[in-house]
């Protein structure tokens, strides 16, 4: 499947060429992982940076300026565990060898240690040959030092950093920064290629364009999971509020998946609110996100993509405030980065859940009151309120 292994290099040249794999379907994952492609531009501003993502990602890499070619994994189709990493291992070689092969690197980057798909992730950086290949251990949070045979430089540490900040200290533990380089308060601020993004789209005209001309709310009430999904009777009665007090227009954002719930919800709130669920790409979404007054949704990608944004971002979460910071699903550890992000999180668990929400219904995401996320909205918005809308036909 490999056919040859790469002939691997040593470092004795300047860095012109990284390689960074990164080859997942998140939009959560991504976004965290931005700030280490940002440290690796700021480090070596004159490389070129080649980017192997999962494809529904792709056209968000593609847009960031400084990124040169964008390498596309599609995401298989079987179901089967083991199956499925081996068709991953094996679409990854055949990218490899179709696309890549023939591309001298200096430094490949594979950030992930912690999920099913690092080891692919790894294994394709291997590939390249590049003399210097920077991962975390596979052993960072428990694991076994499966991937770390892949990498050069092992980074270790971090497990109790948020993860926009673990990712932008790699290079730093890898031993090519200083570690005071990278600012401690990095997960409170905006994430500025993402505003350039949205920046660039707007002057070039390739912004998706409302048909209205007042201020509006994103409200995004889907998630991967049930148990992630704020009662939507409570999105409702915020929505309507956000007209009533602010005179915001909602705007409901979500996967084809959320359609129906996305429309209904729309419908119920009424006072000229529309539903665009499945009809938005990425980075549309960024587009509709970037122009908002408030984004209001669940522990989710569009939220990762708000908060980083740097607009007031109110995110409903079922994981507790009592979990602890290595807990899979600590919000303190993968809340949306940014400065004006606002949780609601239980204070505990529900039983019969611990340490956090076991449930695969909403369960002890039921703890989050609707005016409770409203009274945060009030402090956030009460300085300067909104004019009521008006309706073009455009």
């Amino acid at each position: 499947m490999v056919g040859k292994l790469p002939k691997q290099r040593h470092q004795s040249e300047p860095i012109r060429r990284i390689f960074f794999s990164f080859p997942y379907h998140s939009v959560g994952d991504l976004i965290l992982s931005l700030t280490l492609l940002e440290r690796a531009h700021r480090l070596w501003p004159d490389a070129e940076i080649d980017v192997a993502v999962g494809s529904s990602m792709a056209d968000i890499v593609a847009s960031i300026p400084y990124v040169h070619n964008v390498f596309r994994l599609s995401r298989s189709s079987v179901r089967q565990p083991v199956l499925a990493a081996y068709g991953a291992i094996r679409g990854a070689t055949r990218l490899f060898q179709g696309q890549i092969a023939s591309t001298r690197y200096d430094l490949a980057l594979s950030p992930r240690w912690d999920s099913a798909d690092s080891f692919f992730s790894a294994h394709l950086a291997f590939l390249t040959g590049a003399p210097v290949r920077c991962g975390y251990s596979s052993t960072s949070d428990g694991g076994t030092d499966r991937t770390d045979q892949f990498h050069t430089h092992v980074a270790k540490g971090g497990s109790s950093e948020h993860e926009s900040l673990r990712y932008a200290r790699l290079l730093a533990r890898c031993g090519l920064e200083p570690m005071e380089a990278v600012d401690a308060n990095l997960p409170s601020e905006p994430l500025h290629v993402l505003k350039e993004i949205a920046k660039r789209r707007r002057s070039e005209g390739l912004a998706l364009r409302l048909p209205i001309s007042s201020s509006y709310a994103v409200l995004s009430p889907g998630a991967t999971n049930p148990r992630r999904m704020w009662p939507i009777d409570r999105f409702l009665e915020v929505g309507q509020q956000l007209f009533l007090k602010y005179g915001l227009v909602s705007v409901v954002l979500g996967s084809e998946a959320d359609k129906a719930l996305c429309e209904k919800l729309s419908e119920d709130i009424g006072f000229g609110s529309f539903s665009l669920a499945g009809k938005t790409s990425p980075l549309q979404m960024i587009d509709l996100i970037s122009a908002a007054t408030l984004f209001v949704g669940n522990d989710s990608g569009p939220g990762h993509i708000a908060g980083g944004l740097g607009i007031e971002t109110f995110t409903v979460s079922p994981f507790p405030l009592s979990s602890t910071v290595d807990h899979p699903n600590s919000m303190l550890r993968f809340r949306p980065m940014g400065p004006r992000v606002h949780l609601f999180q239980p204070v505990s668990p529900c039983a019969p859940c611990s340490p956090t929400c076991l449930m695969n219904v909403p369960h002890c995401i039921l703890q989050i009151s609707a005016q409770e996320v409203l009274e945060g909205i009030a402090n956030a918005l009460e300085p300067v309120r909104a004019k009521k809308p008006e309706f073009s036909c455009g």
